[in-house]
């Protein structure tokens, strides 16, 4: 889990995201990976061990992370039902696109490929 301090306010919030595979959370990776860790979005506090953000950054990271985790959940569910290679093949072939465009991207072709899900 990553605590975060929002400039604003001082308030305290989390982010997190569980790989279903190994319950490893691997937050600071998936947000490192796309730099925010190291272009100023998130800074470290080293005296209160969060990190620091302002509510902008907070919210969009949060929307991102939600998406991803139910995008997640989906191709798990898809690769029990269709097979491994089916489904990255759709997932591997939607991803050219940009972070916060990613899960409805990919979520659009699932549905092409495989139906939109139960509930939807």
């Amino acid at each position: 889990m990553m605590k975060i301090t929002i400039k604003e306010t001082g308030k305290s919030e989390a982010l997190s995201i569980i790989d279903e595979n190994t319950g490893v959370d691997f937050i600071q990776d998936f947000i490192g990976n796309y730099g925010a860790l190291s272009d100023g979005q998130f800074t470290f506090d080293e005296e209160t061990g969060t990190y620091i953000a302002d509510q902008d950054t907070f919210d969009w990271w949060d929307k991102v992370v939600t998406d991803q985790t139910a995008l997640e959940a989906r191709i798990a569910e898809l690769k029990e039902e269709h097979g491994y290679e089916a489904v990255d093949e759709v997932v591997n072939e939607a991803t050219s696109v940009d972070l916060e465009d990613l899960a409805a991207a990919v979520n659009k072709a699932l549905d092409e490929e495989f139906g939109e899900p139960a509930g939807k």
